[in-house]
C-alpha cells in the first residue's frame, strides 16, 4: 500500500490526494479467513477481552539508505536520522507487544536506485540490498518517491515463494526525523504486518455499505477522509453505523500529527499476520 505525500502532516501540507495501491484478492482472502477465526476466538469470550496477553515480538529490521549521492538533499541520511526513526515506530507499536530491532544500516550510492519510478517494483531494491527471512522487515530509504507518494509497504502473503525481494518498505528520505514527525513509516509498517485502511475501499467511490473496510472488528466503518476534512475533530461519515470515523488510528489517512493508536483488534490482526510470515523463515 502506498501512503500520499500530502498526509505527512508535521508540515501541514496540503497538496493532492494520491491513490492507494489495492490489496489483491489473495491478501483480502487471507484477511477474511483470519477475520473469521479472530471472531471464532472471541465468541468464546463474552465480556470481549483478549483471550491472553500477547506474547512480545520483536522483529528484525535491515535499513537500506539509497542515495543518489552522499548529499542531504540526494537522500543521504544519518545514522542519527535512523535511530530517530526506529524510536518513532517503537514507541507506537510497544504498546502492542510488537518491537523492531535495528539489525543493520546499509548505504549505497545509485542515482537509478535512489529515485523510485512510477510501476517500479520493490524487488528492484530487494534483488540487490534484501536481507534476512519473510519475518525480516527491509526498509529502504529512498531520495524520491514517485508522483505524490511518501511511502510503501508491501502485504503479506500465505505462499511467498522461496525468496521474496518484493517483500518491504520503501519511503522518502525526508520523512525521516527531524525533517517530518516519523509517522508515514507507522502507517506503512502496519500494511506490512497485514492492516488495511480504516476506512471504506474497493469500488470507485465506496460507500458506507459498499466495498469493505479492514476486516478488523473493532475499528468502525467510515469513509476517507477528504482534503478539506484534515483535522483532528470527531466526525461521523457513516452515522447508521456504529462508532464515529477512527481520526487518531494510525491506519486512517487523517494528518499524522492526529495519530495516537491501533485498537486491540488490530493488534490481535498484526500478531496473527506475523505468524503468517514466521511460517516462511
Amino acid at each position: 500500500m502506498v501512503f500520499p505525500r500530502q498526509i505527512d502532516l508535521s508540515l501541514n501540507a496540503s497538496r493532492e490526494v494520491s491513490s492507494c495501491a489495492k490489496p489483491d484478492d489473495a491478501f483480502l482472502q487471507l484477511s477474511e479467513e483470519l477475520s473469521l477465526a479472530e471472531e471464532a476466538e472471541s465468541a468464546e469470550y463474552a465480556n470481549g477481552t483478549e483471550l491472553y496477553k500477547r506474547a512480545d515480538v520483536t522483529i528484525n529490521t535491515y535499513v537500506h539508505i539509497v542515495a543518489a549521492s552522499k548529499k542531504p538533499v540526494d537522500g543521504w541520511v544519518s545514522d542519527e536520522a535512523v535511530h530517530k526513526q526506529m524510536k518513532v515506530i517503537n514507541d507506537a507499536f510497544k504498546g502492542r507487544n510488537i518491537g523492531f530491532h535495528l539489525a543493520d544500516i546499509s548505504r549505497k550510492v545509485d542515482r537509478d536506485l535512489a529515485t523510485v519510478k512510477d510501476g517500479e517494483p520493490t524487488s528492484k531494491l530487494g534483488n540487490k540490498l534484501r536481507k534476512g527471512n519473510y519475518a525480516t522487515l527491509n526498509l529502504y530509504i529512498v531520495k524520491d518517491m514517485p508522483r505524490n507518494v511518501a511511502g510503501d509497504c508491501t502485504f503479506p502473503v500465505s505462499n511467498p515463494g522461496p525468496s521474496y525481494p518484493n517483500d518491504g518498505c520503501r519511503f522518502n528520505s525526508n520523512t525521516l526525523p527531524s525533517k517530518s514527525d516519523g509517522k508515514v513509516l507507522i502507517h506503512e509498517i502496519g500494511h506490512w504486518l497485514g492492516l488495511m485502511h480504516t476506512f471504506q475501499e474497493g469500488p470507485a467511490n465506496p460507500t458506507c455499505g459498499t466495498g469493505h473496510g479492514d476486516q478488523v472488528k473493532d475499528t468502525p466503518v467510515h469513509l476517507m477522509p477528504k482534503s478539506a476534512d484534515f483535522e483532528c475533530k470527531a466526525v461521523d461519515t457513516c452515522p447508521g453505523k456504529k462508532g464515529k470515523d477512527p481520526v487518531g488510528n494510525y491506519m486512517n489517512y487523517t494528518p499524522t500529527k492526529c495519530w495516537t493508536h491501533f485498537t486491540k483488534g488490530q493488534a490481535r490482526r498484526m500478531h496473527n499476520m506475523f505468524q503468517t510470515r514466521k511460517k516462511h523463515q
